[in-house]
């Protein structure tokens, strides 16, 4: 992990939302390892969500895996206009 994905201001750490927007960001210019910490720090928010969504805990799991391929191939476009968490919940949502 880069020191740029650690820090997000000065002399504050970074929240999770902030630093889970920086993995995207890394992830999508590029860095593989910055989308698995991107994937391994939302995949118990996106698997609730769609979870409660749908009513099927037993197709929860799939609908997951198909929310982080439809993210994956979103990312390119992926501006942090709002925070990554935000961002991925919406793709879950649709």
């Amino acid at each position: 992990m880069t020191p740029a994905l650690l820090r997000s201001r000065p002399g504050t750490d970074p929240t999770r939302d902030e630093l889970t927007t920086q993995w995207a960001l890394a992830a999508r210019d590029g860095d593989a390892h910055a989308f698995e910490q991107f994937v391994r720090a939302t995949r118990r928010d996106v698997w609730r969500f769609v979870a409660h969504l749908s009513g099927d805990l037993h197709g929860a799991d799939d609908l997951t895996q198909e929310t982080y391929l439809r993210a994956l191939t979103a990312l390119p476009g992926f501006a942090a206009r709002s925070s990554a968490r935000t961002w991925l919940l919406a793709i879950a949502r649709r």
